[in-house]
């Protein structure tokens, strides 16, 4: 009998597991014999993988402090991974409702009536954090609370930062920026003058905010630049030295610029500059810059460009174009993620791909770099670099065949070199570095399964798109037309539309194993050029059978309500969709058509964790049977009488129990929200009080205001409104 693979030696099975590059394949891998399985199964083993593969994961983390086993993380990891790549949601529940809303490491914030309330969405919270800005204004800036705008802008590492507009006693409309600490909620808010007039962007971590305004003049006067303020946390008085970053081109965030904060240093990069000369038409480059929180300076700043791309790879559609800074979950190190939509190598086929490459080996390898490799373009700067050939051997295309690795080709040699301002930059000759396919991902490929989802997708349906590099998959927030079966109206609603990929056999069609590529000039191994991909298809959802009361909750809409004949129904247009997301789910806040910008709108989430459960001692929410595994007996009906309810955690292990009355959990008798809702009414019954006169709760006080604290914590409105679905 020949020997199978349970026949090895544990020493060599281990072996084996080292070449597993995901928990998808470790999962597999450990559940396809019982025997490998108990070999697999041990502790020690799965710390070592768990680390290996995803060190910077929130599982990896409660593992490290022992609050779940290595096992239970990852096989989190591996079914969260599943339902986005099936696009198979666990569950979708409405938040509330608010005007605008910020989301960000598991904490949504969002505005309500003058209100902030901060949500823990991955412990399921069931209470809100509500932060009275009035408060605030009233007793640290002396501002009339009756005269008062808030304006969300990032929350990051436990603060919240946020513009506060308020009317002054003597000096009329003034603005300040108010950094918010919302874990546990301690001290005083920090309040900082807002220096300018234009829109301000905001990274932060625990000790550090970075304010971002584009005030700055260029040493020629002709271009704008960024300026950044850098405020300590604990350092009072506050100080707030400021840096303007030459060269960084006023640019539109999100598409061509992004900012992030990473290791206490703050990172800048953009696909332009705002040179004249900068650098020729037949290539692009980013420009990076970094410099460290704690001693923001001109000597500090470290600038480097690095290869994007080449024109001969086809022109670009810049209205598909995004570019974001992203901290990977395998290695916690920062990457650049940039989707771009190209008529690839001038054909007439669009194709939108997702290009991946880490960032700070650039910094911590720059001096490092060959000389022939480097050419100063500052004279009066010794911190900036350009790399004409990047440093990262993942970056640069090469020629493609059949079994290659590499995504893009580039014409031969002899057909380059004709022109002859090319050759005088030395670019007259193909990089000589290969793009590998496991830092580019194509939105389909020739045995894409279903070509009809990529032809349908236009720019005016996109309302929102995002990667998600853990799982190796791209998330589109896409409008549909689709005709419900009891209507003959044809109407939009909103649906996900998910693609992913995953690492395809090590064997080719012969057996053999592939092997690395090897680097053209310095004739070693390419760390990734093994790498092959299949291509999972692209999948919508909801299906399109799915429950009309399932489509009218994602739609924003409260209800469907009757046409004149009355056998059918129309859904409300919906407006402005504003959209965040991270690995486990997507939050969307969705207004009807025609809303203001402080109107409010419905706060959606969808949710990919299944260990993320939005259950209430009193309500649960309904199951629908969309992916054909039957209907649990789980209605609100039968949960009514259950007085607690132990919330299950991660592969079943038990969050704190939710103890709380009635009274607790619903809010005592008579009791208004200052935001104006009754909810003497009862659970599910949310009624309009009359309209109160300020921000603080419905008491009246004379000259000074009563003594308030400016946070206070409530009952979360996802209890009350007690809208949502789980799915099996």
């Amino acid at each position: 009998m020949a020997p199978t693979l349970v026949d090895l030696p544990p020493e060599t099975l281990l072996a084996v597991t080292s070449y597993l590059n995901t928990p998808i394949d470790y999962i597999h891998f450990l559940q396809s014999h019982y025997l490998i399985g108990r070999i697999l199964h041990d502790r020690e083993v799965l710390t070592k993988t768990l680390r290996r593969i995803a060190s910077s994961s929130r599982e990896c983390e409660l593992a490290s402090s022992t609050q779940i086993s290595p096992f239970d993380a990852l096989l989190c990891i591996y079914e969260r991974q599943q339902a986005l790549w099936k696009a198979r949601p666990s569950s979708t529940i409405v938040l509330g409702d608010g005007q605008s809303f910020v989301y960000r490491q598991g904490i949504v914030a969002y505005t309500r009536a003058g209100l902030i309330r901060v949500l823990d969405v991955h412990n399921a919270s069931h209470t809100e954090g509500v932060i009275y800005p009035s408060v605030i204004g009233t007793q640290l800036l002396g501002i009339d609370c009756r005269a008062s705008e808030v304006e969300l802008l990032h929350l990051q590492d436990g603060l919240l930062t946020v513009i506060y507009h308020g009317e002054t006693r003597t000096n009329g409309w003034r603005s300040w920026i108010l950094v918010i600490n919302i874990t546990g909620y301690e001290g005083r808010p920090l309040a900082v003058d807002l220096w300018t007039s234009e829109d301000v962007l905001v990274r932060n971590n625990s000790q550090y905010v970075c304010v971002v305004a584009p005030t700055g003049l260029s040493a020629n006067g002709r271009h704008r630049e960024w300026v950044c303020r850098v405020l300590e946390i604990d350092d009072m008085p506050v100080k707030s030295p400021i840096l303007q970053i030459p060269e960084l081109a006023i640019q539109e965030v999100g598409s061509a610029l992004a900012f992030e904060v990473y290791d206490d240093f703050f990172y800048a990069i953009s696909t332009q500059s705002t040179r004249e000369m900068d650098e020729p038409e037949w290539v692009s480059h980013y420009t990076c810059f970094r410099f460290p929180l704690n001693h923001p300076d001109r000597l500090t700043l470290e600038s480097v460009k690095l290869w994007r791309r080449h024109h001969r790879e086809g022109p670009i559609n810049d209205l598909w174009t995004d570019l974001q800074l992203v901290r990977d979950e395998t290695t916690g190190e920062l990457t650049i993620i940039e989707a771009r939509k190209e008529w690839t190598e001038g054909s007439s086929t669009q194709r939108r791909t997702w290009y991946r490459q880490k960032l700070p080996a650039v910094f911590s390898n720059r001096n490092n770099i060959d000389t022939k490799d480097r050419n100063t373009i500052d004279p009066n700067s010794q911190n900036t670099t350009v790399l004409a050939v990047s440093q990262s051997e993942d970056l640069v295309s090469s020629s493609t065949t059949n079994d290659s690795p590499y995504l893009f080709s580039i014409p031969p040699e002899d057909k380059m070199g004709d022109n002859p301002a090319e050759a005088a930059f030395g670019l007259d000759q193909p990089p000589p570095h290969p793009r590998l396919t496991c830092n580019t991902h194509s939105e389909y490929s020739p045995t894409s399964r279903l070509p009809s989802v990529m032809q349908n997708l236009i720019l005016a349906k996109s309302k929102y798109r995002t990667y998600i590099s853990d799982a190796n998959a791209f998330l589109d927030l896409v409008t549909d037309d689709q005709r419900p079966p009891s209507s003959n109206v044809w109407m939009q609603q909103l649906r996900l539309r998910i693609g992913s990929r995953k690492e395809a056999s090590p064997f080719d069609e012969r057996g053999m194993i592939h092997q690395h590529h090897v680097h053209p000039h310095t004739r070693r191994p390419i760390e990734g050029s093994e790498l092959r991909y299949d291509d999972n298809g692209i999948h919508l959802w909801p299906p399109n059978d799915a429950p009309v009361v399932l489509v009218d909750l994602l739609h924003g809409s409260t209800r469907s309500y009757a046409s004149c004949d009355g056998d059918d129904f129309r859904r409300k247009p919906f407006g402005d969709v504003t959209a965040y997301s991270d690995e486990r789910s997507i939050i969307y806040l969705v207004k009807e058509k025609g809303a203001a910008e402080y109107d409010k709108g419905r706060l959606i989430l969808i949710n990919f964790d299944q260990y993320i459960q939005f259950w209430h001692k009193l309500w649960v929410p309904d199951f629908i049977d969309l992916y054909g595994h039957g209907v649990q007996n789980c209605s609100k009906s039968a949960s009514k009488p259950t007085d607690k309810v132990a919330m299950q955690g991660i592969a079943g292990r038990s969050y704190e129990s939710v103890e709380m009355d009635i009274d607790t959990a619903q809010g005592s008798d008579n009791r208004h929200h200052a935001d104006g809702w009754d909810e003497s009414q009862g659970n599910n019954s949310l009624q309009p009080v009359d309209e109160v006169n300020d921000l603080y709760w419905c008491e009246e006080f004379d000259d000074e205001p009563v003594d308030l604290h400016w946070f206070q914590e409530q009952s979360a409105l996802w209890t009350d409104l007690q809208e949502g679905f789980c799915f099996t």
